[in-house]
């Protein structure tokens, strides 16, 4: 197992230049995908023309499958999208008639600017409840005091942005289900990093960008909707298609027994996407999806635990105290720490990229590339 990422932090220049812990931001593109978007920027510069379109259509296929096959789901459940955000934000929008009349519960360990939505939505009319954290952990005593039976929707990060707790979404989608809600995971700082299983975890709705643990680039996400939620519970709510324009000078012989504007609506979960995927986004994730299940994301985890073990165990003997749970399954940690400009500064010096958040919150979050001599780095450059 140790060979094998050996070799895989040869696939990753980030790794050459500096000790990066700042993958929960955004992490590094491998060597293969950016090869795979200099092919496609070369049939842009020399080659753009028709005969795409064809070879178009593999590769966007194969990336929804390869997403499906990552979070146990059909690729008839999965949508294109251009961010997290977008994509719950369609998914609710889509939902309106079922949400009329009831309540919406979260909770403050989700993505920053998802609270920021439910807030809005709150100024709108939508009745929101946020569910606050016990000791940086998701509440679950008062997570069933907030969800009754006017409940329609419950939405959670698997993975927080925050200290990187995994929720316990069984237990979190069995509480919605009891009371007839659906479960939205936000998957963004899970996709690739821990193993996720849809049908398993009872996840009715989720959503994830690429530019994160999926090693893609921003700007194209995914979304996964239950198949027996499309089209009733959840409808389209930002159409897009084509028409047929049956009249003259369109046509030279109109058909006089149909009407002048004919078109068919999409079906299935290609409804929910709105225009075209970004290509750039297609032909990265399809290297960079192939590439994680080449890996296995049990032992990408498995690599990956033991760097956060070892943070959970020595940097709060440098006197940080870990607002990340011991034990936790996932590559982000967090610690409250002193003095973060004097961090900041000494991690920068030192060539160690870090992520300082909510004041004086530092986050580590290390990847398949890592290893324990960017470990020592970073201790070292600690004050």
């Amino acid at each position: 197992m140790s060979a094998l990422f050996d070799q895989v932090r040869a696939d990753f220049p980030r790794a050459q230049t500096a000790a990066y812990f700042d993958n929960a931001s955004s992490h590094p593109i491998s060597v293969h995908s950016a090869a795979a978007l200099h092919r496609y920027v070369d049939w842009l510069t020399h080659e753009l023309g028709e005969p795409w379109w064809p070879q178009w259509a593999q590769p966007r296929d194969q990336v929804k499958t390869l997403f499906a096959q990552l979070v146990n789901a059909d690729a008839n459940e999965i949508a294109f999208a251009r961010s997290t955000l977008e994509a719950e934000s369609n998914i609710i929008n889509g939902m309106a008639d079922h949400l009329a009349g009831g309540n919406v519960v979260t909770t403050d360990l989700s993505f920053n600017p998802c609270i920021y939505h439910y807030m809005v939505r709150q100024q709108q009319g939508l009745d929101v409840r946020v569910v606050k954290n016990r000791d940086w952990q998701i509440d679950m005593d008062a997570m069933e005091q907030a969800i009754d039976g006017n409940t329609r929707w419950v939405s959670v990060a698997l993975v927080s942005n925050v200290n990187g707790l995994v929720a316990d979404v069984a237990a979190l989608s069995q509480l919605a289900h009891a009371h007839g809600a659906y479960l939205y995971a936000d998957i963004m700082q899970a996709a690739g990093a821990v193993p996720i299983d849809v049908r398993a975890m009872g996840i009715d709705f989720a959503a994830c960008s690429t530019f994160k643990w999926l090693m893609g680039v921003k700007g194209f996400a995914f979304m996964y909707m239950r198949e027996d939620l499309q089209g009733n519970v959840l409808t389209p709510s930002q159409p897009f298609g084509g028409v047929h324009l049956n009249y003259a000078p369109w046509v030279e012989t109109p058909d006089v027994d149909a009407d002048d504007i004919l078109f068919s609506p999409n079906t299935g979960a290609g409804a929910y996407e709105v225009s075209y995927p970004s290509y750039e986004g297609v032909v990265c994730a399809r290297e960079s999806l192939s590439y994680i299940h080449r890996l296995g994301v049990d032992n990408i985890r498995a690599h990956v635990r033991s760097l956060t073990d070892r943070l959970q165990e020595e940097l709060p003997a440098k006197g940080y105290e870990s607002i990340t749970p011991l034990g936790n399954e996932s590559p982000i940690l967090a610690f409250s720490v002193p003095d973060p400009d004097a961090i900041m500064a000494s991690t920068r010096a030192a060539g160690v990229h870090v992520a300082m958040r909510f004041g004086n919150k530092l986050r580590i979050s290390p990847s398949v590339y890592n290893n324990h001599a960017d470990v020592d780095r970073l201790i070292e450059a600690l004050p």
